[in-house]
């Protein structure tokens, strides 16, 4: 995931980009003799691609809706794939991922708690469902999912973004040691990911650690230079050390950036 990396995505992203996925639609579609009744609750059918038949087909049309945002499509996508096969923990965590984006917590909760229960080694479910734990404010259980993410997904990518997810939660816990090692793991995971060095950057920041949050702000830049956020946090932190010129000129040149539409 996520959606981690799907969010994970990303942190600042902020890690972030934090954030990114509703409500049903309703279809019923009866096919010639010896086919089945496929969809009941799914009325977004394009005349482009073929008709999603299986549980699994489904899943994948719901994730085209949501990289797309036609969130109530996503719903009622995940939804039928539930409807044809209750024990695929993938189309349950599907539609906790749409709930969850839609501010439906409780009931995304329960998606990925019976996804869970089926599939209890998949890393990703954890990974998500602890970002339904910290929008609770239930950190406890966030931390205690995101340690379950880091153990088991397999991907460097997504743990990476696990990593970069407890790190979040340990900065604002204040404890910067722990969030500066996440970030440093979440780092050595995912080196081309800019928003892993910016975060570390801001955590180096916060603890008056300037010199080392600029080579960490240079380092976001260089990987992802169009980003005016990475320059306006260097800025900052030359500000801090009253190197005004360099200060200058990363404000002027975030300003421009984030001025284009």
């Amino acid at each position: 995931m996520v959606f981690s990396a799907i969010g994970a995505a990303m942190n600042t992203i902020s890690p972030t980009t934090r954030h990114w996925i509703i409500l049903t639609c309703v279809l019923v579609v009866l096919f010639t003799c010896g086919c089945s009744r496929y969809t009941r609750q799914y009325n977004c059918q394009s005349a482009t691609k073929a008709i999603p038949r299986t549980a699994y087909e489904f899943v994948e049309r719901g994730v085209d809706h949501i990289r797309a945002n036609e969130f109530d499509c996503a719903l009622g996508a995940c939804s039928e794939a539930i409807r044809l096969d209750s024990t695929l923990a993938t189309a349950y965590a599907c539609r906790g991922g749409v709930l969850a984006n839609t501010g439906e917590l409780s009931k995304a909760l329960k998606d990925f708690n019976q996804a869970l229960k089926i599939q209890p080694e998949n890393g990703d479910f954890y990974y998500s469902r602890s970002q339904v734990y910290e929008r609770l404010e239930d950190t406890d259980l966030a931390l205690a999912d995101l340690a379950k993410a880091v153990e088991l997904i397999t991907s460097e990518l997504g743990r990476s973004m696990a990593f970069s997810q407890r790190a979040g939660i340990y900065q604002k816990q204040g404890k910067l040691d722990e969030s500066i090692k996440d970030y440093t793991d979440a780092i050595r995971l995912a080196p081309q990911f800019a928003y892993h060095f910016d975060n570390r950057g801001n955590v180096y920041s916060e603890k008056h650690s300037y010199e080392k949050a600029i080579t960490d702000y240079s380092e976001a830049i260089k990987l992802e230079p169009a980003n005016g956020y990475f320059r306006r946090h260097r800025a900052k932190a030359y500000r801090a050390l009253n190197l005004d010129d360099s200060a200058t000129k990363d404000e002027a040149e975030a300003e421009k950036l984030l001025s284009k539409p």
